[in-house]
C-alpha cells in the first residue's frame, strides 16, 4: 500500500493551498477540506484529493519535511506538482516519493523553486520524459549541495532547462547520459552554480537548437570543461555555455567542420583564465557562428593558428577576441570575399594586435 502523501511540520506552521485539497491529523482517519489549518511543531498531516485549475502551491509558514507518494496527492497527468512547494520552508525532501514512471508536460515545473532552506532533494526514478517536465525545478535552491540521479536517456525539449540554476553550493553534477539531445533541453541548466567545480560527460555527438546553451554560464568554479565530441551542430547550441567560467583553463576540442548560425556565440566569453583557444577546423561557416566567442579572455595569449573558411557569412568572427588584452598571436583568415559585419571588431581592445584596426571596418 502506497504511503500517503504527508507535511511534517519542524516549527509551528500555517497551511493553505491555492485550490482545493482534503487533510487528515489523524493518520487518514477522518477528512476534512483544508481552508486554513495550523500545525503544531513536531506534528504531521496527509493530504489528497488536491485539484486546481493551473498550478497548485501550497502556501506554508514555517519549516517543514515532506515525504510519502506523491501519487496520493493528485493523479497523473494533474497540473498540482507544478510549483507545489515553490517559496516555502521545506527542509528535507528525500522521502518523497515521485512515483510516476512517465512523465507530462511542465509536471514538476517550479515544484521547489526559490525553497532556500531545501537539503535534500527526492529521487527523479523517471526514464519517459517530456516537454519541460523538470524546468526550474530546483532553481534557487541554494542550500541543496547534492543533486538526484537523472536516469532517462531520452530527453524531451526544455526538460531539463534551469533545472539547478542558482544552486550556490552545488558542487557535483549528476551523469547525464543521453546521446540524443532535442530543443533546449539543458538550457541554463547549472547556470549561477558558483560551487560546481566538475561538469559531467557530454556524449551526445548531434546537437539541437540550444541544447547546451548557458549550460555552465557563472560557474565560477569550474576548472574543467567536459569533452565536447559532436559533429552535428545546430542554431545556439553552445551559445553562452561557459560565459563568466573564470576557472577554466582549457577549453575542449571543437571537431565541427559544418556550423549552424550562432552556435559558438560567446561560448567561453569572460573566461578569465583561459590562456589558449582551441583549433576551429571548421570551413562551412554561418551566421553568427564564432560572434564573441572569446570576448573579454584578458588572459588568452594564444589564437587557434588558423579559421580555414574560405567562404564567409555575415558577423562570422563578429567581436570574436574583442578585449582579449594580452592576446599576442592572431590566426591566418585566408578569406578574400568579405560580406556584411564578418570581421566586425573582432581584435577590438587587442593591444597587442597591430592589424585589428583595419580588419574591424571591413
Amino acid at each position: 500500500m502506497k504511503q500517503q502523501f504527508t507535511i511534517q511540520a519542524i516549527t509551528n506552521c500555517t497551511i493553505e493551498f491555492e485550490g482545493t485539497i482534503e487533510y487528515s491529523i489523524d493518520n487518514g482517519h477522518t477528512w476534512s477540506v483544508l481552508k486554513r489549518l495550523s500545525l503544531p511543531a513536531g506534528h504531521e498531516a496527509q493530504f489528497r484529493n488536491a485539484q486546481c485549475k493551473s498550478c497548485g502551491c501550497f502556501c506554508i509558514r514555517g519549516t517543514f519535511n515532506a515525504y510519502g507518494c506523491l501519487s496520493t496527492l493528485a493523479p497523473y497527468g494533474s497540473k498540482v506538482f507544478s510549483g507545489l512547494f515553490r517559496d516555502t520552508g521545506i527542509i528535507n525532501a528525500g522521502k518523497l516519493v515521485l512515483d510516476f514512471e512517465e512523465l507530462w508536460e511542465s509536471c514538476y515545473d517550479k515544484m521547489f523553486k526559490g525553497c532556500v532552506r531545501l537539503t535534500t532533494a527526492p529521487e527523479l526514478p523517471a526514464t519517459k520524459l517530456a516537454d519541460y517536465c523538470y524546468e526550474d525545478m530546483f532553481n534557487g535552491c541554494i542550500s541543496l549541495d547534492v543533486a538526484p540521479e537523472l536516469p532517462a536517456a531520452t530527453l524531451a525539449e526544455g526538460c531539463y532547462s534551469y533545472m539547478f540554476s542558482g544552486c550556490i553550493f552545488l558542487m557535483t553534477a549528476p551523469e547525464l547520459p543521453a546521446t540524443t539531445l532535442v530543443n533546449r533541453c539543458y538550457y541554463s541548466m547549472f547556470s549561477d552554480c558558483t560551487s560546481l567545480a566538475k561538469a559531467p560527460e557530454l556524449p551526445a555527438t548531434a546537437l539541437a537548437k540550444s541544447c547546451y546553451s548557458a549550460m555552465f554560464h557563472g560557474c565560477t568554479s569550474l576548472e574543467t570543461a567536459p569533452e565536447l565530441p559532436a559533429t552535428t551542430l545546430a542554431i545556439c547550441c553552445y551559445q553562452n555555455m561557459f560565459y563568466c567560467c573564470r576557472s577554466l583553463t582549457k577549453a575542449p576540442e571543437l571537431p565541427a567542420t559544418a556550423l549552424a548560425s550562432s552556435c559558438y556565440d560567446s561560448m567561453f566569453a569572460g573566461c578569465t583564465s583561459l590562456r589558449k583557444a582551441p583549433e576551429l577546423p571548421a570551413t562551412t561557416l554561418a551566421y553568427g557562428c564564432y560572434q564573441h566567442m572569446f570576448n573579454s579572455c584578458t588572459n588568452l595569449t594564444s589564437s587557434p593558428s588558423v579559421l580555414p573558411a574560405t567562404t564567409l557569412a555575415q558577423y562570422c568572427y563578429a567581436f570574436m577576441f574583442s578585449n582579449c588584452s594580452s592576446l599576442i598571436t592572431e590566426p591566418e583568415l585566408p578569406a578574400t570575399t568579405l560580406v556584411e559585419g564578418c570581421y566586425s571588431c573582432m581584435f577590438y581592445g587587442c593591444r597587442s594586435i597591430k592589424d585589428w584596426i583595419k580588419k574591424s571596418r571591413q
